[in-house]
């Protein structure tokens, strides 16, 4: 995938590369949300707090990008590791800091840690910025995505 995505355009890699982060917590966390907000299991009642969904969205990518997996990924190019053990090793370590999630969501999130980090050395074949740019575009899209299309965000629905 990596090798296939350094090949593509730009365009074509980052739509790829949000579609592969964003399916499972789609499936399993987007839906159901509206799932259960639809038939009245679920009332936030002024519960939300946007200024953190802001943070989210637009800062914390930008600085895990530059602070996580800059140094690290950087390092193992460097060293030449392995593609794949680089994938799966750091995918785990950046899944792993956050902690905000129970064990289903780790499982969950796993692969979108993976799409993240292959769409990092995918576009480091081509330069250092494209790797630091789409990285950084991909996570705040995703996070935009599963902030903004859950129903848990909002206040009040169907009632």
């Amino acid at each position: 995938m990596i090798g296939r995505w350094s090949g593509l355009n730009e365009s074509r890699v980052l739509l790829e590369s949000y579609l592969l982060c964003s399916l499972l917590p789609a499936a399993f966390f987007l839906l159901p949300s509206w799932f259960e907000v639809s038939h009245g299991m679920i009332h936030r009642d002024g519960v939300v707090d946007y200024s953190m969904g802001l943070v989210a969205i637009l800062l914390a990518p930008i600085l895990e990008t530059i602070f996580i997996f800059v140094p690290i990924l950087e390092v193992c190019r460097h060293l030449k590791l392995r593609a794949l053990w680089v994938v799966l090793c750091f995918a785990f370590f950046f899944e792993a800091i956050h902690t905000q999630r129970d064990l289903l969501g780790h499982l969950m999130l796993y692969p979108t840690m993976i799409s993240m980090t292959m769409v990092y050395l995918a576009m480091r074949e081509k330069s250092f910025l494209h790797a630091l740019l789409f990285t950084a575009v991909v996570h705040e899209v995703y996070n935009f995505t599963v902030l903004m299309g859950s129903a848990y965000t909002y206040d009040r629905f169907f009632y």
